[in-house]
């Protein structure tokens, strides 16, 4: 009887040969696991692969009270593997796609912005939080960001290889770039824009977390602060300061406008500046 860790190895050489990315693989290779550790403990271990136990297994994910990314991405990568690596069957109207909960992105003001960005603990971190939100890059992008991949004659960074391992160029406001070439002559990087402990080594995912979650603590805001919200906050203020949503999606590396539409909710300075045509009408009515 084949180990599962025959099986991970079939599903780990398939998605490396589909080139997704290094996070896309660990997901999905954590649920396959996840799945196998629960046909362990229900002695299904010994029995064939079938669609029932899967079904059964995101039931139980449900009910430990799992968030609906979560499950989403459990379901995804057991589709892939059942389908694509087992070919085995693989029904919709049996197994359907969790719904999506619609929840609107969290972000913060701009006044909390600037807290933020002036609590960090040093320079490096002020400059780090700034640039995360005045590109609105993923954290992952601005991790791998290396110092070639920026254009100062041209204002624009390369982003290689973002969401969907696809390429695009990112515009640099002219206040970001020059804070940037302060940031270079102070901290003299090696390689990547933002070094890790060591010169030529980027600032690992968890070390950038816990850079804003330090400076949200000192700046008092009570707020939940990640790198994503920030990616939020940029997306909301330009589109409350009137920047066009489809340079914006482009900006963003939304593959769907209406995943951009989605800020528009957020907007509230926006809002304010609607002016009804009505109100340009002078219409006589006759009382």
């Amino acid at each position: 009887m084949k180990t599962f860790g025959y099986y991970r190895n079939l599903f780990k050489d398939y998605l490396i040969l589909k080139n997704y990315s290094i996070h896309t693989r660990r997901a999905y290779l954590s649920a396959l696991k996840k799945f196998y550790l629960y046909r362990i403990n229900n002695g299904l271990s010994g029995s064939p692969l079938t669609q029932d136990q899967v079904r059964d297994f995101i039931l139980e994910r449900y009910n430990m009270g799992k968030s609906w990314q979560t499950i989403n991405g459990d379901y995804s990568g057991l589709r892939l593997f059942f389908r694509e690596v087992m070919d085995l069957e693989w029904s919709f109207k049996k197994l359907p796609r969790p719904r999506i909960e619609k929840q609107l992105p969290r972000l913060i003001s701009k006044q909390e912005v600037k807290l933020l960005i002036e609590n960090a603990s040093r320079y490096k971190h002020q400059v780090f939080i700034t640039f995360l939100y005045a590109t609105g890059l993923r954290l992952s992008e601005v991790l791998r960001l290396k110092i070639n991949d920026i254009n100062g004659y041209r204002k624009q960074i390369r982003v290689e290889k973002g969401k969907g391992a696809k390429d695009r160029y990112v515009d640099i406001p002219e206040v970001l770039l020059n804070i940037l070439r302060q940031y270079y002559q102070i901290e003299r990087p090696v390689l990547y824009l933002f070094n890790g402990y060591k010169k030529g080594i980027p600032l690992s995912q968890r070390t950038a977390q816990m850079v804003v979650k330090k400076a949200k603590i000192k700046a008092g805001i009570t707020k939940k602060v990640s790198p994503h919200i920030l990616r939020n906050c940029f997306a909301t203020h330009h589109l409350e300061n009137g920047t066009d949503l489809v340079f914006l999606q482009q900006m963003m590396g939304h593959k769907h406008l209406k995943t951009t539409l989605k800020y528009i909710r957020l907007c509230t300075e926006q809002n304010r500046r609607i002016y009804h045509p009505l109100a340009d009408m002078e219409i006589k009515y006759h009382m």
